[in-house]
């Protein structure tokens, strides 16, 4: 140690290392001003100028180093002319050094800003309590964020705490706020109470504590290319770009981190959004299954001590409303024609509630805090896509070129990857006797464009095998869905022999069914109905469903279709088709009134009508036993025997004829022939 009582300790001895400290720091020039402990510091000291060090600087730009910091002391060394240059920095306050552990590499800017490497394989960013641990050995990566924002050209994602726009803040760059993360602190950080402040503390009567979301917005093309809606980007293609993009507003929600639920086509580049946690909205309201706002905060349903009478209460209350809140939500902005009338595009009025509104329709599902869901399909534009019953297969896996190998990448002439062949029900053909066979076509509505063209994918199976291209058909998986109540379209079903004189049954008042389905479906093109289509559903297996009861009304199901119902039900291994028990009456109206309200079927007949409500049951030899309700009266009709018997009275009468017409007629025990008309 240094003689403390040497009074000239401070007029060092000349050496090859000299020690003193930084004075100041020249970034245009990259040097230091250093001062010397060469005089007493009473005395002139004339600082000098040194080159300033950095851990690492190559001429192809790498680079490690600081800013240095004055008063910080310092060993430089004096070389050829008289040019002092830096050594290293002198520890002179040993208790302000991080503490150091064998075998680690430590950069630190402070206790909650450094990087550490060590020899045990870990790399830790961040602070003791906040970072991310990568461990090479056991491979893992781990990290402890409170919060964590994520913007990409394909997505935004925030995953932490709701923090909401609550406060208008304009003094700030609304194309920057989105990805800086300096506006983070000028969001409202939303809790149980998203009127009183949050508070992060365990206990007390002041708990408040902040609610949590991972929510992720997904973009259809890179965000920085600015799309906006349809009707302004089509301009853009015009005529050397005859189209202006519209000026952003100074507060644009779109560019903000807590923009929520509102998925729109007038900004179509915002395809799909999902939050997993409770839903808010951008001004910070609590949203039940309806995204109606919860009235939590207000009246007495608040936990702030200066409103509530009773805070315990409150908070059972605010408790009992967030059941209702949103869990889960997804939802896709899902696209429509927007081509009107006039062949110009227009974006949906949303102040129209016409055909329903479909023209505002996005696919959604939701699921509130009791697991109650809310689920939208919107449905299909009459060029969009009709769902076909197919498999897939890549080339790969079938192809004869790769040796059978599943695994090998093979390029073919169109760059095809992906096949698909159908497992529909073949056509079939039905008679008396039964069912011709299937032709080998599966399907039966063919898909065509607006030329008549085939408009579907070619079969695999009957077409890259066989060599003769097919067409996949649009169709059912087990049964003909041309042949649904195929004994109403043909009457030779009911082909009775009768030998009486009185004018039988006329059957030809039983006009055959036609048109079960339309056999043929324009997709493309200006004339194209092949819309109006919400999914299709293939369950290969048993599908086992059990209904609950609403409260009011101790109801189980209810069942509105805007058309018509075409079913086939197969039949179990007893032969049963339909095994029911209901518990209490059953009510059935055939005819009414049709839906109205869909500008696609304005030309409809949506009137009144008349039903018919025929019930026809074959028997094992092809003829159908019928039971008719129609404008010209009730028919019942059977080949075989027809029974009616009554345990107390039975009464027959009639405003006019009564008809009986037999070879032999039985009453009270007496015998009266038709040819004679003796009895006996």
């Amino acid at each position: 140690m240094p003689n403390v009582n040497n009074p000239n300790r401070l007029n060092e001895e000349v050496g090859l290392l000299r020690r003193g400290w930084i004075d100041s720091y020249d970034p245009e020039t990259n040097t230091l001003a250093i001062k010397l402990n060469n005089s007493p510091i009473t005395s002139n000291n004339p600082a000098h100028s040194v080159p300033a060090p950095h851990s690492m600087f190559y001429n192809n730009g790498f680079f490690i180093g600081s800013f240095p910091v004055s008063g910080t002391p310092v060993v430089v060394g004096q070389g050829s002319g008289g040019q002092f240059y830096y050594v290293s920095t002198l520890p002179e306050n040993l208790p302000a050094l991080p503490s150091l552990d064998p075998g680690t590499l430590l950069i630190r800017a402070n206790d909650l800003t450094k990087i550490s490497l060590d020899t045990s394989y870990n790399i830790r960013l961040g602070s003791d309590v906040d970072g991310l641990h990568l461990n090479t050995q056991f491979g893992y990566f781990s990290k402890n964020f409170d919060n964590e924002y994520s913007f990409t050209q394909a997505s935004r994602r925030v995953i932490g705490t709701v923090k909401r726009d609550t406060v208008i803040n304009t003094n700030f760059d609304q194309n920057s706020k989105l990805e800086n993360d300096d506006y983070d602190q000028f969001y409202t950080v939303i809790g149980l109470d998203p009127t009183s402040t949050t508070t992060s503390v365990s206990v007390g009567s002041n708990k408040n504590p902040p609610l949590v979301e991972d929510r992720e917005m997904i973009y259809e093309f890179e965000y920085d290319t600015n799309i906006s809606d349809d009707l302004t980007e089509s301009g853009l293609y015009g005529t050397k770009g005859s189209g202006t993009p519209p000026v952003p507003p100074i507060l644009n929600r779109r560019t903000s981190r807590a923009d929520t639920l509102s998925l729109t086509l007038a900004a179509p580049n915002y395809l799909m959004e999902i939050v997993k946690g409770t839903s808010v909205d951008i001004f910070g309201n609590i949203l039940d299954l309806n995204r109606y706002p919860l009235s939590i905060g207000q009246g007495q349903n608040t936990i702030n001590p200066n409103i509530s009478k009773n805070t315990v209460q409150s908070f059972l209350a605010i408790k009992a409303l967030e059941r209702k809140s949103i869990a889960y939500h997804f939802e896709l902005n899902a696209r429509k024609d927007l081509t009107g009338q006039n062949g110009q595009i227009t974006l949906p009025d949303v102040n129209s509630n016409a055909d329903y509104s479909r023209a505002r329709s996005r696919f959604f599902f939701d699921v509130d805090k009791e697991g109650q869901f809310k689920l939208n399909v919107p449905a299909s534009s009459e060029t969009g896509n009709i769902p076909l019953l197919t498999r897939y297969e890549n080339y790969s896996t079938f192809g004869s070129t790769d040796a059978s190998n599943p695994n090998q990448l093979t390029f073919i002439s169109d760059n095809k990857d992906v096949f698909q062949d159908s497992f529909a029900s073949p056509t079939v053909t039905p008679t008396t006797s039964g069912f011709s066979p299937p032709s080998i076509p599966r399907g039966q509505v063919q898909l065509v464009d607006d030329k008549g063209a085939d408009a579907a994918p070619l079969d695999r199976i009957t077409s890259v095998i066989s060599g003769t291209p097919t067409h996949i058909k649009h169709g059912t998986v087990f049964h003909d869905i041309l042949q649904t109540c195929y004994v109403h379209q043909n009457n030779a079903f009911i082909n009775y022999d009768y030998g009486g004189t009185i004018v039988p049954i006329d059957t030809s008042k039983f006009t055959p069914l036609s048109n079960i389905v339309t056999t043929k479906v324009i997709v493309a093109g200006a004339n194209a109905k092949g819309g109006g289509r919400s999914g299709s559903i293939n369950l290969d297996g048993s599908l086992e469903m059990n209904i609950g009861a609403n409260t009011v009304d101790r109801q189980s199901f209810w069942l509105d279709t805007a058309g018509g119902i075409v079913a086939n039900v197969g039949r179990d291994l007893n032969g049963r088709s339909a095994m029911l028990s209901m518990n209490g009456d059953v009510y059935l109206q055939v005819g009414g009134y049709g839906v109205s309200g869909d500008s696609r079927f304005q030309t409809a007949n949506n009137a009144s009508q008349g039903g018919v409500f025929d019930i026809r049951v074959l028997d094992a030899g092809g003829k159908a036993h019928i039971i008719r309700f129609d404008k010209n009266g009730i028919t019942i009709m059977s080949h075989g025997n027809m029974q009616i018997f009554a345990g107390q009275s039975l009464t027959i009468s009639a405003n006019q004829n009564i008809t009986i017409d037999c070879e032999t007629l039985i009453m009270q025990e007496r015998m009266h022939l038709k040819g004679t008309g003796g009895s006996s």
